[in-house]
């Protein structure tokens, strides 16, 4: 079995691009790092015991699970039409699962480089047979929900120049819409990560909370607080 750590090496080349202040940005290695730490620990639960996983070629998969972001988000800066702009959630797992198979050539077996680029096909499907794909779309789910998911939200809105304001009225419109809800309820394959999910959901509801009370000033003490200010997240 090749060394991992060759392939975290090869990753990281994908994966880490330039960010729009032109330095060195490794959010989306960071995140494939977090992926498959959580996916190894996923398949080592007792809800996934009986199964048969290639627990090697599912970390592989983690790894590469996004590994064409880096190269659509360079020809969205660099020209006025991308492929980005036509391409489907499909489109891009099968450009991710391409250029691992053509990054790992050589390193991994091509047995488990067909497996590697077939669980990053399959994860994220409405119904999912391959059992490491249903361990890499929980994991990755994982990583969108709780201090995590607000950590790249809260990313998005810097770099975008929006208010703390906005952050907060984004995520009071999803709880009025019942979205986290009905994302825990409708995209998690395993009960384990699906408990996992509420906790982290939990923990990210009282930040978000906190954050909308700051905002307003409503956590001074009632003998400085004062009319609420015109402007405030409602």
């Amino acid at each position: 079995m090749p060394d991992i750590d060759r392939i975290i090496d090869i990753a990281r080349d994908v994966l880490v691009g330039t960010s729009p202040l032109g330095r060195q940005d490794t959010f989306l290695f960071d995140h494939s790092m977090r992926v498959m730490r959580v996916a190894d620990r996923l398949a080592a639960c007792e809800e996934v015991c009986q199964w048969r996983v290639d627990r090697f070629a599912l970390s592989v998969a983690a790894l590469f699970h996004q590994a064409a972001t880096v190269r659509l988000d360079e020809e969205r800066r660099t020209s006025t039409v991308y492929a980005a702009a036509t391409m489907s959630a499909e489109d891009v797992k099968a450009y991710s699962a391409e250029l691992a198979g053509d990054r790992l050539l050589g390193t991994v077996p091509a047995r488990q480089s067909e497996l590697v680029q077939e669980i990053i096909r399959r994860a994220h499907d409405s119904v999912i047979e391959l059992s490491e794909a249903k361990i890499l779309s929980d994991a990755d789910s994982l990583d969108d929900i709780g201090a995590l998911g607000l950590w790249r939200d809260l990313r998005r809105y810097l770099l975008e120049g929006r208010a703390v304001t906005d952050a907060v009225r984004a995520w009071q419109r999803r709880e009025e819409y019942g979205y986290w809800e009905a994302r825990v309820r409708d995209v998690f394959n395993l009960a384990t990560a699906r408990r996992l999910a509420e906790s982290r959901l939990a923990a990210a509801r009282a930040f978000m909370q906190q954050l909308r009370r700051e905002c307003e000033g409503d956590d001074l003490p009632a003998e400085v607080a004062g009319p609420a200010p015109h402007g405030g997240a409602s």
